[in-house]
């Protein structure tokens, strides 16, 4: 059997060799070309390390050891395993209203989707606190999960978990009278 690829190959390069292909041409006009990077931020080169300067002293150190340089990273730290993170204020208020709802039997919610505007909050409200409330609770309950997993191995360190767990965090606002 003959392969047929050699001779699908005699008219491809003779097509090259004749200068059957067209020049690329540009796909975009000119005035298009100049408006669309005008719009554009203008390029700023970083200079290059100059060969002149000499690097920083390296300690001494195990020739084992490799020393990376440090890095400092300025960016902010992408938000946790928390879903509602990237949900509209609607979204969250319709999830909220519906895990509120399914938290009660129909009696309930039918007694409780009734409210006095001025002396007792809409359902709404108390959907979303509820749900904050729920959101804490869960998380409450992976922290006590960790800290029992780390009890397993190392009960002082539980401990001081345990105890930090419940210590109101230094970090929080808090009302000065």
């Amino acid at each position: 059997m003959k392969p047929a690829g050699s001779f699908l190959l005699i008219p491809a390069g003779l097509t090259l060799i004749c200068g059957g292909a067209e020049p690329d041409k540009p796909k975009l006009s000119e005035h298009l070309r100049q408006a669309i990077t005008a719009r554009l931020p203008a390029y700023i080169s970083h200079p290059a390390a100059r060969p002149d300067e000499p690097e920083a002293p390296q300690p001494e150190t195990d020739p084992d050891l490799l020393v990376l340089s440090k890095i400092m990273v300025k960016e902010k730290r992408p938000p946790g395993n928390d879903p509602d993170v990237w949900l509209n204020e609607s979204v969250i208020q319709k999830k909220a209203m519906v895990a509120y709802k399914t938290s009660m039997t129909d009696l309930e919610w039918a007694l409780n989707s009734w409210f006095i505007p001025l002396f007792t909050p809409p359902p709404s409200a108390r959907a979303r606190a509820y749900y904050g409330q729920a959101k804490v609770a869960a998380e409450l309950d992976r922290l006590n999960g960790v800290i029992r997993a780390v009890g397993a191995v190392d009960p002082k360190e539980a401990a001081r978990l345990k105890r930090e767990l419940i210590r109101p965090s230094d970090s929080l606002p808090t009302s000065s009278p």
